[in-house]
């Protein structure tokens, strides 16, 4: 399970619902209340993976499959292709000029399987992006040691690197390519 399903299970079982129940305090001296939230849970939650290359590109293929057909369904004519990208709700926005901008905002906002699905592809793309070129910024850090601003002027440098918008187009064929930084020079 990758680390952004576990937004689907969270909603699903958050402790906001749990009860208080008794337990026995650490110092024997008294009885302390907790919130557990076990009734909520499911028996047993699925292991978390750490994302691979391989794994993300499953997700994609499995992704851009699902939407083609979810596409089809609404009338969503692809191309010109659009280019989703994640809001800060958690929700899919179109980045580009799209004829159906709103109604592709509309089927991921309501679908949540489909929406899922593009956070898995997201968020296994972003952390493959932050550890790409890692240990060669840890050598140069390590390099660097004793001049302090030119360390600092990395790390920034490294920070921005890693806060870069994520983006993902859905080819016409049925593919999809995703890229980070923004927009420029991107159509519908």
């Amino acid at each position: 399970m990758n680390i952004a399903s576990l937004n689907r299970l969270y909603a699903t079982y958050s402790t906001a619902s749990a009860t208080p129940v008794k337990a026995a305090a650490t110092d024997g001296s008294s009885t302390a209340t907790q919130t557990a939230a076990t009734s909520n849970l499911p028996k047993e939650l699925p292991p978390l993976e750490c994302p691979t290359p391989a794994s993300v590109a499953a997700a994609k293929e499995k992704f851009a499959a699902n939407a083609a057909e979810k596409f089809r369904q609404a009338g969503i004519q692809v191309p010109p292709e659009p280019v989703l990208t994640p809001d800060r709700m958690g929700y899919v926005s179109v980045a580009n000029d799209h004829p159906d901008k709103a109604r592709i905002e509309q089927l991921f906002h309501d679908d949540t399987e489909l929406r899922d699905q593009f956070a898995e592809v997201a968020s296994g793309e972003e952390m493959l992006h932050a550890v790409q070129g890692y240990e060669d910024y840890a050598a140069r850090y390590a390099a660097l040691q004793g001049n302090h601003s030119a360390q600092a002027a990395l790390v920034e440098a490294r920070i921005a690197y890693n806060n870069q918008s994520f983006y993902i187009t859905l080819k016409g064929d049925g593919g999809t390519e995703t890229f980070f930084g923004g927009l420029q020079g991107v159509t519908a």
